[in-house]
């Protein structure tokens, strides 16, 4: 019964009306009182979720060691959940803030490529992961004029999917749905916009396999197949936590496609070299990334080992 359309669908309501009651109130909140409140979300989590508390800890043992810099990877899974609540309830409340607060929030450095770009009608392809607070980085992008539209799935419920689109929408920031080929992706980047976009999650049949941490990954390859089909630069980018309630965030990589390479060849280096700098950046800030999801689920086709490891992706920095 439990598993029932019924039962699901009344399952699905109440995480709607979970969502539209959580971020009325994440709005009228001070912002540092909401990203307070996203962190004991965060800690019930962490304390009540022993799934996903388990799958952080192997993941973060796996890639990292049972201890990091004398940090327990407990600890680190348990940070890795604060961030995520707050990240969620932060997100909720963005709205509320209205663009100038929210700029002042996020110091960008390394964007004026893409800020260029965009003023002259040209498109960017823009990378990021499941870190910091991620969409606080699409958000600040926009605020500052770039016309950002994101590239993603819809989720599982409908009205969950709905809701969060709704609130990127009052950022001014257009969604994209993957599912029906990437033409109007395509057109968005030759029309100038700030295409962003999280490859970091198991891409299960549809991706290659990349090493990430020293393991072969199935990755999604949209965002070098776009930049390829679109001729326009791959930047990468993170968002990280500064004290006072503040962010800030790096283009650490430009990557250029070479649209005379044949197209699966180009693909894969651009999407090894991504990997690698979201390698990178968890590595620097651990307790920042998304531990709790099944990265290396999917494994290799049979008789398929890692492909070698490469430092293509720093001669590949602008």
């Amino acid at each position: 019964m439990g598993n029932s359309p019924a039962a699901r669908a009344f399952r699905q309501r109440l995480e709607v009306a979970f969502l539209r009651a959580f971020g009325a109130l994440a709005r009228v909140l001070p912002f540092s009182w909401a990203s307070a409140l996203g962190a004991g979300v965060g800690r019930l989590a962490y304390a009540s979720l022993a799934r996903r508390r388990g799958i952080a800890v192997n993941n973060i043992t796996a890639a990292l060691g049972a201890t990091v810099d004398g940090v327990p990877a407990a600890e680190i899974a348990r940070r890795v959940f604060i961030q995520i609540g707050r990240s969620f309830v932060e997100f909720l409340a963005l709205p509320g803030l209205g663009p100038e607060r929210l700029a002042a929030k996020v110091d960008l450095i390394g964007y004026e490529p893409a800020f260029e770009r965009a003023r002259a009608g040209k498109g960017t392809v823009l990378v990021t992961a499941h870190y910091g607070n991620w969409e606080i980085l699409g958000a600040a992008v926009r605020a500052r004029g770039a016309d950002v539209r994101y590239l993603l799935p819809a989720q599982t419920n409908p009205g969950s999917d709905a809701y969060i689109d709704a609130v990127r929408r009052r950022l001014g920031i257009e969604p994209v749905k993957i599912g029906y080929g990437m033409r109007d992706a395509l057109r968005a980047l030759r029309n100038g916009v700030v295409l962003g976009m999280l490859p970091d999650q198991d891409a299960r049949r549809v991706g290659i396999h990349v090493p990430f941490f020293g393991r072969p990954a199935s990755t999604h390859t949209g965002p070098a197949r776009l930049a390829y089909r679109a001729g326009c630069p791959l930047g990468i980018g993170f968002i990280e936590r500064m004290p006072k309630g503040r962010f800030r965030s790096h283009l650490v990589a430009v990557l250029h496609p070479d649209v005379a390479a044949e197209e699966s060849a180009e693909v894969e280096r651009l999407t090894r070299a991504m990997t690698a700098e979201i390698e990178a950046a968890v590595r620097r800030r651990p307790d920042h990334w998304y531990w709790i999801h099944r990265r290396w689920k999917t494994p290799p086709p049979a008789g398929a080992g890692a492909l070698p490891p490469t430092s293509e992706n720093a001669s590949a920095r602008s």
